[in-house]
């Protein structure tokens, strides 16, 4: 018995001093380990060190150009931006909510030396419906465009825009000008309206496309009882007014532009008449320019056919012929002056032999214009013999 529990301690003794040198030896390796890896993660350091240093600089380079690029755009940008109506202040023009921004888009022409901000409007009191109101969504453009240059800007407008200033605003509906720097016109069509003003620095420009007139009566006519009257209602019109307001004076007086707009009608009305009496004039002299050209061709056609040979005015070519069934066949031509007539009448005498009327006849010849010639043909009878017949002009 004892020797079974002498065994049982030595071996117990044997595997714990088993244990500890196991332990130790886990131990030694776990700190040989630990040192590698201290001393790899010191070089490893560095190298990742290093990296940062070389990530640093190329971003500092990055930045350096964002510097010296961005921020010339983004303040010219920001500068247009605030120009643009805010939905506060749209609210305030319709006294409810109607109007929100769908796009802002800022553009720069270097070459042109223009710069623009271009923002697009929807009619948020419309649901979009892809089968009913498809195309009856109400939405205005604006633009702000800054210039330096007029030259510029007229080639600008016409590459880009495909029309001319000038020429929209010689035939708009209505014209004005808020003080003596800025000109302002009102134009509109049955599917909405434009209205653009022109500073020294900015061309303020905005279009409402309305085709089924909710917002306002672009339908009525240009002239006349039933004409356009603009009021403060109209969009365009009052959109560019509080643009001109922040450009001038921070919107601290109203230009009241749709009466100005509106007061100077008469003024575009005498002018709109004066236009077409000098279009009319035109047209005249153009008629009567073509009618004296068709005189004169006619006149070489005449030449052409040998009708007429160092033409006289007056009858000329003048024939009585009768058959033998007694029907007189009577020809020739009246070559007119330099005198427009209404009506020449020719008076034809029929004579015997002992030089007595037996029968006379009269024709009548119509409007008859300078140079022109006219012939004329006609058959009567005559149961009498006649031995000549002769014709006058009976005036």
């Amino acid at each position: 018995m004892k020797k079974i529990v002498i065994f049982t301690i030595l071996t117990v003794l044997i595997i714990f001093s088993l244990q500890q040198s196991a332990f130790s030896e886990i131990e030694g390796k776990e700190n040989r380990a630990n040192a590698a890896a201290e001393a790899a993660k010191s070089y490893k350091r560095e190298v990742i060190e290093n990296n940062y240093e070389e990530e640093n600089s190329e971003e500092e380079i990055i930045e350096e150009k964002a510097i010296e690029e961005s921020p010339e755009i983004k303040f010219k940008s920001s500068q247009l931006k605030k120009l643009l109506p805010t939905d506060t202040e749209l609210d305030e023009i319709t006294l409810r909510s109607v109007w929100r921004y769908v796009d802002k888009q800022f553009t720069l022409n270097e070459q042109k030396e223009t710069e623009s901000i271009q923002g697009l409007l929807r009619d948020i009191g419309r649901v979009y419906d892809p089968i009913v109101n498809r195309y009856k969504v109400s939405t205005i453009q604006i633009e702000i465009l800054k210039y330096e240059n007029n030259n510029l800007l007229k080639e600008y407008w016409e590459t880009e825009k495909k029309s001319n200033l000038k020429k929209m605003y010689d035939n708009a509906y209505l014209i004005g000008s808020p003080d003596k720097n800025i000109e302002c016109f009102f134009n509109h069509t049955n599917m909405g309206a434009i209205t653009i003003c022109k500073t020294n620095e900015y061309v303020i420009q905005a279009i409402i496309f309305d085709e089924y007139q909710e917002h306002f009566m672009y339908s009525k006519l240009k002239s006349g009882p039933q004409k356009l009257v603009l009021t403060q209602d109209e969009m365009s019109v009052s959109i560019v007014n509080k643009i001109l307001e922040k450009i001038n004076d921070g919107g601290e007086h109203n230009y009241h532009l749709y009466k100005i707009l509106e007061s100077n009608k008469e003024l575009k009305e005498n002018e709109f008449r004066n236009n077409q009496t000098e279009e009319l004039e035109k047209e005249m002299d153009k008629i009567k320019i073509n009618k004296e050209n068709k005189l004169m061709e006619e006149k070489k056609i005449n030449k052409l056919l040998g009708i007429e040979k160092d033409k006289k005015y007056g009858i000329q070519n003048f024939h009585c012929m009768k058959n033998d069934f007694g029907l007189v066949t009577i020809t020739g031509q009246f070559n007119n002056n330099g005198i427009k007539k209404d009506k020449v009448v020719l008076e034809i005498l029929f004579l015997n032999y002992d030089q007595n009327i037996i029968f006379k006849n009269k024709v009548n010849l119509l409007e008859i214009d300078e140079f022109e010639t006219k012939r004329f043909l006609g058959n009567t009878k005559i149961n009498e013999s006649f031995s000549t017949c002769v014709i006058k002009v009976d005036n």
